[in-house]
């Protein structure tokens, strides 16, 4: 999932195969590592991705489902797991600090 964010991939893919084939291709991946992360954590995750507390893995997953969601139209209720997990996440002030949108070099 993760060189879906990299500007120079999509930008690769888009000039390699168009907007809308890398949009769909793009989504293909992100849903397939989603539905993976959703079996593995739907039996144990709690608040966050392993328990009360925040973790690595909600470092790594917050931002996955953010631009998922934001840039690819990735629809959460797939993801039941996954979406608790990020709606715990993206509260916090933190992972607000993190978003993709607040960074300096973030395109206007």
């Amino acid at each position: 999932m993760q060189p879906l964010h990299m500007l120079s991939v999509l930008r690769y893919m888009e000039e390699s195969v168009g907007p809308e084939e890398k949009q769909l291709w793009a989504k293909f991946h992100i849903q397939k590592g989603f539905r993976a992360l959703e079996k593995l954590l739907s039996g144990s995750a709690g608040k966050y991705a392993t328990g009360k507390e925040v973790y690595m893995a909600d470092v790594f997953l917050a931002p996955q489902i953010a631009v998922a969601t934001k840039r690819f139209n990735i629809d959460m209720s797939e993801f039941p797991t996954l979406r608790k997990i990020y709606d715990s996440c993206k509260v916090l002030p933190e992972f607000q600090a993190s978003l993709p949108e607040r960074q300096p070099d973030a395109a206007l």
